[in-house]
């Protein structure tokens, strides 16, 4: 399975349909973020909740595609 970065980064290109990618993030097992504070730089896990939202900020998803994807996560 790709990382979630990776996934995104092919449905931004047109590579998946909306719904499939709607689906299938909002299905998708994230991972808890590891916080060390004695490292400073950014982790660059795959499968986070900061991916998503890095996703959405970076044009990558629209608004109305995060929303979808995390209301879905709520009812699952």
């Amino acid at each position: 399975m790709d990382s979630l970065r990776e996934y995104l980064a092919r449905y931004a290109a047109g590579g998946i349909e909306r719904e499939e990618m709607i689906a299938t993030v909002a299905a998708w097992p994230l991972q808890e973020r590891d916080l060390d504070p004695a490292h400073t730089l950014p982790d660059h896990q795959d499968n986070t909740a900061d991916v998503l939202t890095a996703a959405a900020l970076n044009d990558q998803l629209t608004e109305e595609d995060y929303r979808e994807i995390l209301a879905r996560r709520q009812l699952g």
